[in-house]
């Protein structure tokens, strides 16, 4: 019986491998199928992400161009970028055609990566400029000069007890961010960045260049130093003496200001957030001058690109 056992046996092995083969066949073929649809769908995402960068590539284009000339909306044509293209319009109204404010355009910029295509879409805010700033000193209560100090031009009724908040304004902006074109929080967080400055406490003398922020209060910063020079974009959230020194840019005080006896040179300009029950008083030989080439300069040291103010994929 043992003889015919084996041939039995023997004649059950050749299925068992063939169904053994077919069955590592398909799995082959599974994983194969699998790998395939999972390398083209990696690649579709990276054309995804291709198209989503190009059409970034042209927003960015045209911020670049209305940072040239803002009133520059010229369309810009079908761009090559590496494996794609892009294209932008530049508009003066929202997306519903209704007419934006002349402070700001809408972008909506298209890029294309293969058969892909994505379309961003951005509003921005004009940068700011010497152009927003007409006067040399504004303040939120009463300008009072007094002794041999200049202001030129002098302040007007408009340059006194003036409304910072913004409420009077078109697009109800504070006027800090009408200004800068950022936020005063913003504003501090960028002091932080070298080589900018930012103080925690009120200064005495201390050095102001690039952007500096001084959190003063509740003490008062002074500058009494003839020799004292300072520049660029200075923010002092308190109250601030000055009786010497010179200073070239945009100085905005959130509380008083008092420039008294001495010879202080600012060029500039100078905004005063004080309450209008609080005086801002100029005596001594002061000398404030609105210099356009000085608030270009401050503000050059915060960029001179169009700022996003809102932004959408569609």
């Amino acid at each position: 019986m043992m003889p015919g056992r084996l041939k039995e046996e023997r004649g059950i092995i050749l299925p068992l491998v063939l169904i053994f083969t077919l069955i590592l066949m398909i799995t082959g073929f599974v994983f194969v199928s699998l790998a395939v649809q999972e390398n083209r769908l990696v690649r579709r995402e990276i054309i995804k992400r291709q198209a989503f960068y190009l059409a970034e590539s042209g927003v960015e284009d045209a911020r670049v161009q209305l940072g040239q000339d803002w009133y520059d909306c010229t369309s810009i044509d079908t761009t090559p970028l590496g494996a794609g293209t892009y294209n932008a319009d530049i508009y003066t109204t929202d997306s519903s055609g209704y007419p934006l404010l002349g402070t700001k355009r809408r972008v909506r910029s298209t890029g294309i990566g293969g058969a892909v295509s994505k379309t961003v879409q951005v509003i921005v805010r004009k940068p700011p400029d010497s152009s927003g700033i007409t006067s040399a000193l504004k303040a939120g209560g009463e300008i009072s000069v007094a002794g041999s100090a200049t202001i030129d031009p002098p302040p007007t009724y408009d340059d006194q007890y003036d409304d910072f908040s913004g409420a009077d304004d078109p697009d109800n902006l504070p006027l800090f961010e009408e200004i800068f074109g950022v936020t005063k929080d913003e504003m501090k967080a960028i002091a932080q960045i070298s080589p900018n400055r930012y103080y925690d406490h009120a200064i005495n003398n201390d050095v102001v260049e690039n952007i500096t922020w001084v959190d003063g209060t509740p003490e008062q910063s002074q500058i009494t130093t003839d020799t004292w020079t300072g520049s660029g974009i200075w923010i002092v959230n308190g109250d601030l003496k000055i009786t010497g020194g010179t200073f070239e840019g945009i100085l905005w005080v959130t509380g008083s200001l008092e420039i008294a006896a001495g010879n202080p040179v600012i060029s500039g300009a100078i905004f005063v957030e004080c309450s209008i029950d609080v005086d801002t008083t100029i005596s001594g030989n002061a000398t404030i001058t609105r210099d356009t080439g000085a608030i270009d300069d401050a503000l050059g040291d915060l960029g001179t690109v169009p700022i996003v103010e809102f932004w959408e994929e569609l």
